[in-house]
């Protein structure tokens, strides 16, 4: 099952003696889109695995491997952006608009205590960027550092981001429902010939 969000609109002005706004990649007119279709086409791994490189000897890494589930959270800062996922249900339950494009304001999570960055062994084990999406769920399996520091795959904005827990997994399983970025739609207001640019979020169930 698909569920159409639409989110984050930004409006031009479409003045009668401009052209007709064309499509490319990027843009789809919102009529055109069939979901299921736009799904099939994204092609996201839900699951890889790789214990086979658990063994791998790193200094300050854990011996024990574990298993987490972590929810992804984008609370606008350059920071942990992945909790521990009881923690945000709770939260999620006195807030429901927690998982809302701009959360800020609803919920300060104690991140050196329940934040994670992730970080991968490999390409191959990357998460796909599009299901960065608030209220993401994935199982992580895999051994955590033993000192707070920064991912080494990490990117950031800011000069010094703060150190925190890493977890290095060499599996991942996304849990359904889960949302993914799609590419944006336009559509023209017929009243003020207003061209609207809005991203679209698939949720997966």
């Amino acid at each position: 099952m698909v569920i159409l969000i639409l989110n984050s609109c930004r409006v031009t002005k479409n003045k009668n003696n401009q052209k007709p706004i064309k499509q490319n990649n990027d843009l789809v007119t919102f009529e055109n889109l069939d979901t299921v279709k736009a799904i099939s086409q994204l092609i996201i791994k839900e699951s890889t695995s790789k214990l086979d490189l658990a063994n791998e000897n790193i200094d300050n890494l854990s011996e024990h491997l574990d298993t987490l589930e972590l929810t992804y959270y984008f609370g606008f800062c350059d920071c942990q952006r992945w909790i521990i996922s009881k923690i945000h249900k709770y939260a999620l339950g006195k807030h429901p608009n927690l998982d809302k494009l701009d959360p800020r304001g609803q919920v300060e999570f104690n991140l050196d205590k329940h934040g994670y960055y992730i970080e991968a062994p490999n390409k191959e084990l990357e998460i796909d960027w599009r299901t960065e999406v608030n209220g993401t769920t994935i199982r992580f399996i895999g051994r955590e550092y033993k000192d707070k520091r920064l991912p080494k795959n990490g990117e950031f904005t800011v000069r010094n981001p703060p150190n925190g827990k890493v977890f290095r997994y060499y599996s991942y399983q996304i849990l359904k429902p889960y949302r993914i970025w799609h590419r944006k739609f336009i559509k023209i207001d017929k009243e003020t010939g207003d061209t609207i640019s809005e991203p679209i979020i698939l949720t997966v169930k």
